[in-house]
């Protein structure tokens, strides 16, 4: 029996010295904090971020690790926010700046203005960037913008010039285009579409802009959605789709596939899907996005920002480190280069390696034709309800031929709801 508790208090000496010293499975060792990415990027944008979160965990190794996941794109805002204040959610986001309303006001938004200074992000980007990374209530900064894209044209050059056509200026020049292209190909037994858009919420919220109406007014309402200017102009759409000429949503759901397979004469998606768009025997032009006639010039812009959750103090500022070391120069260049983006950040676009890629990149230089008057969507709680409510009516009264007037006073209804909360 002594033997027996000799052995044991040794043990125990042992083991208590082990845990003093830190060392086994049950030491005082810190583990290293871990940060959960969620994006939707896929192929050679996904194996960039890869590249990226690899050399991030390889100098931070023992303090964070970094897990990139990506998600599937239908509903991903949606499946952030249900898992986010659930608190079994990512720390990190890739998303508008405009999201990050609705987590601030649920206390679960990270304001990296206590771990960046000035040189890491607001000196070097532009004041217009710099506001919609900070234009929330508390004015923190809870989005670090990374890439400048936006919506523009892509034509098939060989069809343009078949039919002796110039890039349509208005959407009643593409209108006749496209019925030009596709009468013209049907009269050879060719089978195509003149023109789809990539983001019905993106056409639908240009164009009530164009039309000098607001998506979302002064006031938080969305009250210019059943204006009879866009009522007709919805109209025109339903009649070019009935027609044939325009189709709002491809069963592959994004249209640079079709595109490249020669099934569109053009489509409207974002600079960012050059790299997506694989012709099949011809040559791809862009332009810019078409305009009312006699309307307010008006596009939008989209800006892709990193947005964090709060967790606890070490996981919160490895997050933060996270954030800068995804957007320092020599990380930002190649993403931009992947991704088929513009920077946001001065010292990036001065790189002559950038000047470079931008010269050759005619994406980017059409959407620089338009920057002069392009937008952005506002900031505020309920943007995202508001979005879904006008996606779900242009569906309704395109592709289920529901009465546009019905249709878009249910979704000012709805949306005006989600705004109010």
């Amino acid at each position: 029996m002594k033997k027996f508790l000799t052995a044991l208090l040794a043990l125990m000496m042992v083991m208590s010295l082990a845990a003093c010293s830190g060392g086994g499975q049950g030491g005082g060792e810190e583990k290293a904090s871990e940060i959960v990415f969620w994006h939707t990027l896929t192929d050679h944008d996904e194996e960039m971020v890869q590249e990226i979160v690899d050399a991030f965990n390889k100098e931070f190794e023992g303090k964070y690790h970094v897990t990139q996941e990506t998600q599937p794109l239908d509903g991903f805002d949606g499946k952030v926010y249900e898992a986010v204040t659930n608190g079994v959610g990512p720390n990190v986001v890739w998303l508008y700046p405009n999201t990050a309303q609705e987590y601030i006001e649920a206390g679960l938004s990270l304001d990296y203005g206590k771990y960046f200074s000035a040189a890491d992000y607001k000196d070097r980007v532009s004041p217009g960037v710099y506001a919609a990374s900070t234009e929330y209530e508390d004015k923190g900064l809870h989005a670090v913008i990374a890439t400048i894209t936006g919506s523009i044209m892509f034509y098939n050059k060989e069809l343009l010039e078949k039919y002796n056509l110039e890039i349509p200026k208005t959407w009643d020049d593409l209108y006749a285009a496209c019925k030009t292209v596709v009468d013209g190909e049907k009269a050879e037994g060719k089978s195509i579409v003149g023109f789809g858009p990539d983001s019905v919420d993106v056409l639908a919220i240009v164009t009530l802009e164009q039309l000098g109406l607001k998506y979302i007014n002064s006031s938080k309402k969305a009250d210019d959605w059943t204006n009879q200017k866009f009522v007709d102009w919805v109209n025109f759409w339903k009649k070019a789709e009935n027609e044939g000429y325009f189709q709002l949503v491809d069963s592959e759901g994004y249209h640079s596939g079709p595109f490249g397979n020669q099934n569109y004469f053009c489509y409207m998606g974002s600079s960012a899907g050059m790299g997506y768009i694989t012709p099949n025997g011809f040559t791809i032009v862009t332009g810019p996005v078409p305009q009312v006639a006699g309307g307010k010039e008006y596009t939008e812009i989209t800006t892709r920002a990193l947005i964090s959750f709060t967790k606890d103090e070490a996981t919160d500022a490895g997050t933060a480190e996270f954030v800068k070391y995804f957007t320092k120069p020599e990380n930002n260049l190649p993403f931009c280069q992947k991704y088929s983006a513009s920077t946001p950040y001065k010292d990036v676009e001065e790189s002559p390696v950038y000047k470079e890629y931008f010269d050759k990149s005619i994406a980017n230089q059409a959407l620089a034709s338009m920057l002069s008057y392009a937008g952005t969507r506002p900031s505020v709680s309920g943007e995202r309800g508001a979005r879904e409510a006008l996606v779900a009516a242009m569906k309704k009264i395109i592709i289920d031929n529901e009465d546009p007037t019905a249709a878009l006073t249910q979704a000012v209804a709805t949306a005006n709801g989600s705004l109010s909360e």
